[in-house]
């Protein structure tokens, strides 16, 4: 009968060990799933900031080439006068 018991118990340890394991790995992809998320949301992000950095370098260089212009056309009022 002890040898039954032993064996009994064993088969319910590893029950409760399976139900652990299979629990850990329930949270494990849950939490890999809202990781997965997060890296698409950042993802997304990055490059809409991307654009966003691009349409602003364009609009520096504009407002550079037009304050060039004017300083150039400042000059030769300067020159006239």
């Amino acid at each position: 009968m002890t040898i039954k018991k032993t064996v009994a118990s064993q088969i319910t340890e590893l029950q409760r060990e399976l139900e652990n394991a299979e629990q850990a790995y329930r949270q494990a992809d849950d939490e890999w799933r809202a990781v997965d998320v997060e890296y698409v949301r950042l993802k997304r992000l990055r490059e809409e900031l991307d654009v966003h950095k691009r349409d602003l370098i364009c609009e520096i260089e504009w407002r550079n080439k037009e304050i060039a212009a004017l300083q150039e056309e400042l000059k030769h009022e300067r020159i006239i006068a």
